[in-house]
């Protein structure tokens, strides 16, 4: 029916679209078409004259009109409106046309008498057998106007609505007359109550139905299309069904038979049995009352007298004048209006009793039924409660100190590692040990960070756990995260890339490290279960106020995905996807910390995700606006054309160079090349080839290739592909604006030569060799000493402008060392140091005389600007 439907509607949706094509007093002039003997080209048009040419009516016609009109083998017609009604023929797609027959003109001529003058108008012959089958449409409403129509062969018709295996058919017009069909009917009762709605519907002539029949009208033409199907070709193959189906039902009807009488024997003939025991029940619940462990007594509201009470309550509450004054406490109960209440009543005879009451009915009269606990021992399992917990805080307490003594004697050997290779980045160094050194102290960083994760987690469960909001660039951040998992994305052959909101600010404030530790678990995750495609990290600018705004940072892998049922479970601690058991290989608290962390920086985390195709998890996080200004040159209206392997990372890269000044254009296979253009192509996949080959002039690769430094090769300059600082610098190497130097690393910055004399204590020799390194390197002159007591002799026997003193050493501590520094008059700043990373020890430090406290390991930086504020001698 779908099918027959679309076909006809298809030429009356052809009809409305050629009536589209009907112009007035056309300023080109008019062309007879006729029958094309040579076909137009799709884009080629006709202006087609309609009827009389003085009354400036035309058809605009395109070749893919006609090229249509041939495929569905469709004859154009235009009827005047003048006497006679004279029939033009616009187009003809088959031979033998015939006249119109005069039924379907007089229709025609009585169309706006019929209150129809609008849409489409479906006719045809009623002479009996139809050959043709026409659609009429007004071309205007001006009194002039004729009528556009098409005309297509009965037989085809015919051909399309025939369809076997869905019974015979019938094509009605509005007097319900058959235009063709695979069988005639005779209408009246036949058609019954099918053609008052589209549904279906049994017909027949006799007592019973002869077929069923489905009916569905097309649109406002009027007419009907009905497909039937013979009511005992269609019950046939079913008395086999039916057959079956009377047995099943007289074996339900055994079922239910036997199980009524099952019903009758275990449930009705037990309950009237228990209904002949009523009387016997009442004495047993006096007895259970009696009985019972519980202090039960029922008061009546009239008096607050006893009703009713067994033997506990007798003996719990005293005698018959104590309870008289229960009476208050009864009107109170009733007056409150509560179904029920519960009450501690306190200490009688030492015992605590727990009061349960419930207004009710007893004896008709209204009463207060109330149940008397003895609740002595529950007092007293509280009170073991209290004291279990206090030794529960204790041992959480104990853990917490454990994680802390564990976190400084890692961060002990780790400032050693981390030392000696922010003094080694000092040394002179070609681009690619830069670069071996950059991974080493990205890696060395990152475990600097797992441990403080590892604080992180006792944090939480102690509630300790604070924001330290900072100053930071989310897009450094976020190459920053990029960078610490490309390797592994690479070894898998991921697709590995991020994509940048231009729009974001350049400094906001908020807590980094937290955001850096929720980024870096969603995309070790998406790294881990992600085995082929694509790993994208994606921000956003969601909203903005003057200095408030909101971003959206977004992991997207195509890995296996997470079903729906185990989405609820995913962020709760140990919690590990059952279906990925062999790739967890963790602990299951990652994404349960990433959630706390979201919740404590007033953000929110959730997850998309589709089991088999990937996962999506977005980290919404407000932060303050500091500066959005754009530091770096400006490519001042330089043409770029950028090609990557995806159309959004191109759309991104074209939002960035359009902020630095450039117009960009994204290119996908043509191109005018021009002299000053340049080509920026990125290669996703390792060892891919050039995307354009053919192009000559300059071009900037982003590759895996790429070092720190943007490396040129003749015309072409190749860069890494998560540094958009490096890829600026690249672009405007090529351009010529910027010559080729070497970045200066952080660590090669220029420090400040402080010419301080520092006494230092410290009782590691690597760590000895560390700080004597960074101070000389600062310009200080360093007297080592190994302990405390050492520290003081030292002191003792010479001036020095600060102390430098590790926390925990054998002997005196550093907390000794301060208070006994202190006590003996010096006035020299004391900055302590030391690797546990908790909140408690800066302020010991503080309690103990200390100016400061650094946690190790401690950079160059950190220490310049802390030694910074010391006044060195004259």
């Amino acid at each position: 029916m779908y099918d027959a439907q679309l076909y006809l509607y298809k030429r009356e949706a052809l009809l409305t679209h050629l009536n589209r094509g009907v112009l007035y007093q056309a300023v080109e002039p008019l062309q007879s078409m006729g029958r094309l003997d040579h076909p137009l080209s799709a884009h080629s048009y006709i202006n087609q004259p309609l009827g009389d040419p003085a009354k400036r009516w035309s058809l605009l016609l395109s070749g893919r009109d006609v090229r249509e009109l041939d495929d569905k083998r469709l004859n154009l017609l235009y009827v005047d409106s003048s006497l006679g009604q004279p029939v033009y023929r616009l187009h003809e797609s088959f031979a033998g046309g015939q006249d119109v027959p005069s039924s379907v003109l007089e229709r025609l001529a009585n169309w706006d008498a019929e209150g129809q003058p609008g849409g489409v108008r479906w006719l045809s012959d009623d002479s009996g057998a139809v050959v043709r089958v026409y659609l009429f449409t007004r071309i205007s409403d001006s009194l002039d106007a004729g009528w556009l129509g098409i005309e297509a062969r009965g037989s085809d018709v015919k051909k399309a609505l025939n369809v076997p295996v869905a019974g015979n058919f019938q094509l009605l017009d509005q007097d319900q007359h058959q235009v063709v069909g695979s069988q005639l009917i005779k209408p009246g009762k036949t058609l019954g109550d099918v053609w008052k709605g589209d549904s279906f519907a049994f017909a027949g002539l006799g007592p019973l139905p002869a077929r069923l029949e489905l009916l569905k009208h097309l649109g406002s033409s009027g007419w009907g299309l009905i497909y039937y199907v013979e009511l005992r070709t269609l019950m046939a193959p079913l008395w086999w069904p039916v057959t079956l189906a009377w047995m099943l039902g007289c074996g339900a009807w055994i079922v239910i038979w036997r199980l009524c009488r099952r019903i009758e024997t275990r449930l009705i003939n037990p309950a009237q049995r228990r209904l002949e025991a009523l009387a016997e029940n009442e004495n047993f619940l006096r007895a259970v009352i009696d009985a019972s462990p519980v202090a039960l007594c029922v008061l009546r509201r009239a008096d607050g007298k006893v009703a009713l009470e067994n033997r506990l309550a007798q003996k719990w509450l005293g005698d018959v004048e104590a309870r008289q004054s229960l009476y208050d406490w009864v009107v109170s109960s009733f007056s409150s209006h509560n179904s029920n209440g519960f009450e501690e009543v306190g200490l009688i005879d030492d015992r605590h009793l727990y009061l349960s009451y419930m207004p009710t009915r007893y004896q008709r009269e209204e009463v207060l039924f109330c149940a008397f606990s003895d609740i002595s021992v529950r007092k007293e399992v509280e009170a073991q409660l209290a004291r279990a917990k206090q030794l529960a805080d204790s041992a959480n307490e104990a853990k917490t100190q454990f994680l802390a003594t564990m976190s400084h004697e890692i961060r002990t050997p780790l400032y050693g590692v981390l030392g000696t290779l922010e003094l080694l980045g000092r040394t002179t160094l070609d681009n690619q040990q830069q670069s071996y050194l950059y991974a080493i102290q990205r890696s060395s960083t990152a475990l600097q960070q797992l441990i403080s994760d590892v604080l992180d987690v006792a944090k939480i469960e102690a509630g300790k756990l604070v924001l330290r909001i900072v100053e930071f660039s989310p897009l450094e951040l976020l190459q920053e995260v990029m960078q610490g998992y490309a390797a592994s994305a690479r070894s898998k052959g991921l697709q590995f890339y991020f994509c940048a909101d231009a729009q974001i600010p350049e400094r906001v404030r908020g807590d980094v490290n937290c955001l850096r530790q929720v980024l870096n678990n969603l995309l070790s995750n998406a790294v881990k279960f992600t085995d082929s495609g694509r790993v994208v990290l994606r921000v956003r600018m969601e909203s903005r106020s003057a200095n408030q705004l909101t971003l959206i940072w977004q992991v997207t892998d195509t890995g296996m995905g997470i079903s729906a049922a185990e989405q609820p479970r995913l962020f709760k601690p140990f919690y590990q996807v059952a279906s990925q058991p062999q790739r967890a290989g963790g602990t299951g608290l990652g994404l349960s910390i990433c959630m706390r962390l979201a919740e404590l920086m007033q953000g929110q985390l959730s997850v998309i995700s589709e089991l088999g195709l990937g996962s999506s998890f977005n980290l919404r996080v407000p932060l303050e606006v500091i500066s959005n200004s754009s530091s770096g040159p400006s490519l001042s209206g330089a043409l770029i054309h950028v090609h990557t392997p995806v159309r959004e990372l191109s759309d991104n890269i074209c939002s960035w160079l359009n902020r630095w000044g450039a117009k960009s254009q994204v290119i996908d296979g043509r191109y005018n090349q021009t002299k000053d253009a340049l080509l920026l192509e990125m290669r996703l996949d390792a060892g891919a080839e050039p995307c354009l080959p053919e192009w000559q002039g300059r071009r900037v690769v982003i590759c895996d290739e790429g070092a720190q430094n943007p490396g040129g090769q003749g015309r072409e300059w190749l860069v890494g592909p998560y540094d958009l600082g490096i890829l600026r610098r690249a672009i405007t190497m090529a351009l010529g604006e910027q010559k080729d130097e070497p970045i200066a690393d952080e660590c090669n910055e220029r420090l400040p030569m402080l010419g301080l004399r520092l006494l230092v204590a410290e009782d590691s020799i690597i760590n000895q060799l560390i700080i004597r390194e960074q101070l000389e390197a600062l310009g200080c002159c360093v007297e080592l000493v190994s302990d405390g007591l050492h520290a003081l002799e030292s002191w003792q026997a010479a001036e020095y402008d600060a102390v430098l003193t590790d926390i925990n050493m054998p002997g005196m501590n550093g907390y000794e060392l301060a208070t006994e520094l202190r006590r003996r008059g010096c006035s020299a700043p004391i900055i302590g140091a030391t690797a546990n990373a908790m909140q408690d020890e800066n302020d010991r430090c503080l309690q103990a005389g200390m100016n400061l406290c650094l946690v190790k390991p401690i950079d160059l930086n950190a220490l310049a600007n802390c030694l910074a504020t010391i006044q060195a001698p004259a």
